[in-house]
């Protein structure tokens, strides 16, 4: 998906293309009639219902991947210190695995 399809689908909130929806069924209405307003308007709130589902699993997906983000660096962070408390310890410097290592 370019970039600029991508603010607009999910940068542009839901209702604001409701908004102008509602603008172009009022100007259809005038122009076709009654009956094509009502068809318009019954695509414009299934149009509407699937953009809100999309941005609210949008913003959801998200959250939920700087939730996990944020845990793997707290885990990491963790590791990382407690590699540093056991690498700091001298008195384990000549410690052996039992592997020969020539």
């Amino acid at each position: 998906m370019s970039g600029f399809a991508h603010i607009l689908g999910y940068g542009v909130p839901w209702w604001l293309w409701g908004m102008a929806g509602l603008l172009a069924v009022a100007a259809l209405a005038r122009v076709a009639g009654p009956r094509a307003a009502l068809a318009a308007a019954a695509v414009l709130a299934f149009a509407l219902a699937h953009r809100k589902g999309a941005q609210q699993g949008y913003s959801h997906a998200m959250k939920e991947g700087e939730r996990d983000a944020e845990r793997i660096l707290d885990t990491a962070r963790a590791a990382r210190s407690g590699a540093d408390r056991r690498g700091g310890d001298a008195r384990r410097l000549r410690d052996d695995d039992g592997f020969r290592r020539e």
